[in-house]
């Protein structure tokens, strides 16, 4: 009896597995027009061919594209790896199709919807970015930077290509170091409007500012950690974290009390470590901060070897073994490849100052300003290919990028 129940609770299951396999097999097909294929993976320039249905999605699409650095748009399909095909459904909406030109020619299409018309566009061509190179697109992100207007500084937000540009600050005074939260609905900022400065969170839903760090001396380089409960900064020279940050009545914990310069803080992907550049052994150096533990708030030195000015850090939010930051080279300022693996730097190709390096979500591409003359220019880089590009023209002067891609897009 208990073995004949056995069978039968068995063979029940495995029914039951084999359905849901079914089932789940089928709604993953449900979005292809044909059966899916294997990407090749490689660090080549990948060819692609574009179409749109749509005049002005095209062009937003190849504008998109050209920002890559590891994708190539060339005009015939036939030339191409790849061709992508962009059509649009109702109002905010896009089906994207990838076909390969390889000898199976098999295709997939995937629909994708956004907020409006643009925003589909782009999300659409992240997933086609994430199935051809296996690493996630980035057009559909977010923009925060500093404008300048003379001596005042203002915080402004946009797209990655300058459209919804807002601005959400006007106090005629200094604003610095613009820090997403990882959701996308608040902003970390320091700004001296009340004399000194301070940091301040503003809740991009009411544009609200309030002050969470009003110290005497000065109050700067506010960063969420990637979840967005925490936050470190620098408070009088030194580190603290305030571990609540959104609790309005949270105060920031000192952890470092080495009587030394501090700027700049990085947290690691996984939020257990930081970075920062401190001047405790003259110049302007990288140290890692230990967190906790009878040794918290020392410092171990980051061996960068390659200048005695190294500041900005920003650790990469895909791989804990990589991080960047601007170093004095050749006295110009640079922005600075660093491998923990293997202890080597490597100075990015530029014939420009450059400062501020933000990863962007891909872990592959850096947004950072570049100092041509007397302007600041908004840069992307592929740090695969070196391919380097503008993000605007010189009409205005931009400083200070930091880029999020929303967890609701994820």
């Amino acid at each position: 009896m208990f073995m004949t129940g056995f069978k039968q609770y068995y063979n029940m299951k495995r029914l039951v597995i084999c359905f849901f396999g079914f089932f789940f097999s089928q709604l993953l097909a449900s979005g292809q027009k044909s059966g899916t294929f294997t990407y090749p993976t490689n660090k080549n320039v990948i060819r692609i061919a574009v179409q749109a249905s749509d005049p002005n999605t095209s062009l937003l699409l190849k504008q998109a594209f050209r920002l890559h650095g590891g994708l190539q748009i060339v005009p015939q399909p036939s030339a191409a790896s790849y061709s992508l095909k962009f059509d649009s459904i109702g109002n905010n909406g896009v089906r994207v199709s990838i076909r390969s030109t390889s000898g199976t020619g098999t295709s997939e299409s995937f629909p994708v919807q956004g907020t409006d018309l643009r925003q589909a566009a782009l999300l659409a061509a992240d997933t086609a970015v994430q199935r051809i190179t296996k690493r996630p697109g980035f057009f559909a992100g977010k923009l925060a930077f500093v404008v300048h207007q003379g001596k005042v500084r203002e915080l402004y937000t946009s797209d990655l290509f300058f459209q919804g540009f807002r601005k959400l600050t006007s106090d005629r005074r200094q604003i610095i170091s613009p820090d997403w939260s990882p959701d996308g609905n608040r902003i970390l900022y320091s700004g001296n409007k009340s004399g000194g400065m301070d940091v301040y969170l503003m809740d991009m839903g009411t544009r609200v500012a309030r002050p969470i760090a009003r110290y005497k001396g000065t109050n700067h380089g506010a960063v969420f950690d990637p979840f967005g409960r925490r936050a470190a900064m620098i408070i009088k020279n030194e580190l603290c974290i305030n571990e609540a940050i959104l609790a309005s009545r949270s105060k920031p914990q000192r952890i470092t009390t080495n009587k030394s310069r501090e700027t700049s803080p990085t947290w690691s992907p996984d939020g257990r470590r930081i970075i920062l550049s401190s001047d405790i052994e003259g110049g302007a150096k990288l140290f890692e901060v230990i967190l906790s533990g009878e040794n918290k708030g020392r410092f171990r030195r980051i061996p960068t070897n390659i200048s005695r000015e190294c500041t900005e850090p920003t650790w990469n939010p895909t791989d804990p073994n990589i991080l960047a930051f601007t170093a004095s080279i050749g006295g110009r300022s640079q922005i600075v490849i660093y491998d923990f693996s293997k202890r080597t730097s490597r100075a990015l190709d530029s014939n420009s100052n450059d400062e501020g390096p933000c990863w962007t979500n891909d872990g592959r591409h850096l947004l950072f300003s570049a100092l041509k003359g007397s302007s600041h220019l908004l840069h992307v880089v592929d740090t695969v290919t070196n391919k380097r590009a503008p993000l605007h023209t010189a009409k205005s002067s931009f400083s200070s990028p930091d880029f999020v891609y929303p967890r609701n897009y994820r």
